[in-house]
């Protein structure tokens, strides 16, 4: 009876060591993963901490923050030159009534006052002389203002240059380009700028840090000061934007790239 006992119990021993086993192999293998993801965020870390190098892709469309806000700025300035534009054809239009104005009264002056002098302080030649003095008066007031016409118009001609000038520089801005569509750029940290120049090849990584291959190149440095968190700690930070041309368009979709050189460049 004990002997049978004791066969049906060695199966069930038997399991329980694998079962055992098992887990030391898993626990084992777990605290190997755990060890190699550590080792391997150490290295990062302790990669970036010194890299002056990455970029960080940003997909620009028609709702981000600096494409709105260069929009805005299009239509006002737009706006701003349709106000002006409107000024400086009333201010043509008073120009024109002046000079009917002026034209009008040395024409009745010139017909009409020697006659008018002529008839001397009498009750007929009262409204005549009236008449005569007030053309007088007209022509005298439309040249004071013909010529503050004048000036103002001559100021709004070049106020309508400077505005033309100033959409065209507004509408020329990398960030103009993405209100109809999607376009990829860089932030780059102002201490990585030497490293993300003009030029500089661009680098993608499958691996973290390994395995990377040439997408692009930086084309130039955009204008205006933006702040962007970093691709590894999520840090906030001060730079600029770059304009990027990318042989692959998929590596805009990245968190990180990397101008000048790979990372480990054996890699």
């Amino acid at each position: 009876m004990s002997t049978t006992a004791t066969r049906a119990s060695r199966p069930r021993i038997a399991l329980q060591a694998l079962i055992v086993k098992i887990y030391k192999v898993a626990g084992i293998i777990a605290l190997g993963a755990i060890l190699i993801g550590l080792v391997f965020w150490v290295i990062v870390s302790i990669y970036y901490f010194f890299d002056d190098s990455w970029v960080r892709p940003v997909i620009l469309g028609p709702r981000h923050e600096k494409v709105m806000q260069i929009v805005g700025e299009v239509s006002a300035a737009e706006d701003r030159l349709d106000r002006l534009e409107v000024d400086r054809a009333r201010t043509s239009a008073d120009l024109a009534q002046y000079d009917r104005v002026i034209a009008a009264s040395a024409k009745f002056e010139a017909e009409l006052g020697p006659a008018i002098s002529a008839a001397g302080a009498t009750v007929a030649a009262a409204l005549p002389r009236r008449a005569l003095d007030q053309a007088v008066l007209d022509r005298e007031g439309a040249v004071d203002a013909r010529k503050a016409a004048e000036l103002h118009l001559h100021q709004l001609d070049e106020d309508v240059v400077a505005q033309r000038t100033a959409i065209d520089r507004l509408k020329s801005n990398f960030y103009y380009r993405a209100r109809n569509e999607k376009v990829v750029v860089g932030f780059v940290p102002y201490g990585n700028l030497d490293a993300a120049h003009a030029g500089a090849t661009l680098y993608r990584c499958k691996w973290g840090l390994v395995r990377c291959s040439s997408v692009g190149k930086v084309i130039a440095v955009l204008e205006g000061e933006v702040s962007e968190h970093h691709p590894h700690n999520d840090a906030l930070k001060r730079g600029v934007m770059i304009e990027l041309e990318l042989t692959d368009a998929t590596a805009g979709q990245d968190s990180v790239l990397f101008a000048g050189s790979r990372p480990f460049w054996i890699f």
